[in-house]
């Protein structure tokens, strides 16, 4: 066990124990965040080159490529003994190797699939503390402290989609289990960062009326569609719109929530 820990989701930090290790800005930290979101496999040269320099490499990129992973190798022996074989080295190109718990986006992956396992099992309240606990590991905007155009534009975005999607299937189960007075602050926050997240207004639009507001999920309707009308020339999809009519009409299922297990 080479004892380090990384961390991905936020700004990238290399931890022994308690100690940050420090990782030289620039094409080394690009270089560990490209490896890490590719933990325990083999990242091509053609890639990696591609994360480091963007299209615009330097003359002989392979030697440069193997400079940057010599120095990187130093870097994390120094605070593991040395020759830790954390990175490894093929023909087709450089991997890290990292066990369950030195990386925050394994922990935080096993920890959804557990969670999502306790909701099938019915056990919605265990599901709920369970995603809770996955998404306390972001700690702010995927590695933000590493300068890549390639890196943010081809990896980074379906990070922060799987956040998203963690962070709805936590509102959806707290909805069914009664919790919808917990969730306004929160999704109210969550549509001012992401005003076109439509599946977020249509949760706040559902918590509001089981709050007995209805008044201000109509209103959080109105808001959503005009906002989507004078930005990208759309209406709200066809959830958000049946959502919208069902608070109009009243719907007593809007009022329900499903029994444990059959959300």
């Amino acid at each position: 066990m080479h004892g380090l820990n990384f961390r991905i989701l936020g700004p990238l930090e290399v931890c022994a124990g308690t100690r940050r290790v420090p990782v030289a800005a620039g094409k080394q930290r690009t270089l560990l965040a490209t490896l890490l979101l590719s933990a325990n496999r083999t990242v091509p040269i053609e890639e990696l080159t591609d994360r480091l320099w963007c299209g615009d490499p330097p003359r002989g990129p392979r030697g440069a490529l193997h400079t940057y992973v010599t120095r990187l190798r130093q870097t994390l022996d120094r605070h593991t003994g040395g020759g830790s074989g954390l990175i490894s080295t093929s023909p087709a190109g450089y991997g890290i190797e990292v066990d369950a718990g030195g990386l925050d986006l394994i922990r935080f992956r096993t920890m959804v699939a557990e969670a999502r396992t306790a909701g099938r099992r019915g056990d919605l309240s265990a599901e709920s503390a369970g995603l809770t606990a996955a998404l306390a590991l972001w700690r702010g905007p995927v590695l933000s402290d590493v300068r890549s155009e390639s890196l943010h534009r081809d990896l980074v975005p379906s990070l922060i989609e799987e956040h998203l999607r963690t962070l709805e299937r936590r509102h959806e189960v707290d909805l069914a289990l009664g919790r919808h007075d917990r969730l306004v602050g929160e999704l109210r926050a969550l549509t001012g960062r992401h005003p076109f997240h439509e599946r977020f207004w249509g949760q706040l639009m559902v918590a509001l009326y089981r709050c007995g507001r209805p008044a201000e999920a109509l209103e959080a309707y109105g808001e959503v569609s005009a906002s989507l009308r004078r930005r990208l020339g759309v209406c709200p999809g066809p959830e958000v719109r049946d959502l919208h009519t069902a608070i109009l009409r009243g719907d007593p299922r809007l009022s329900s929530t499903p029994p444990e297990g059959e959300l």
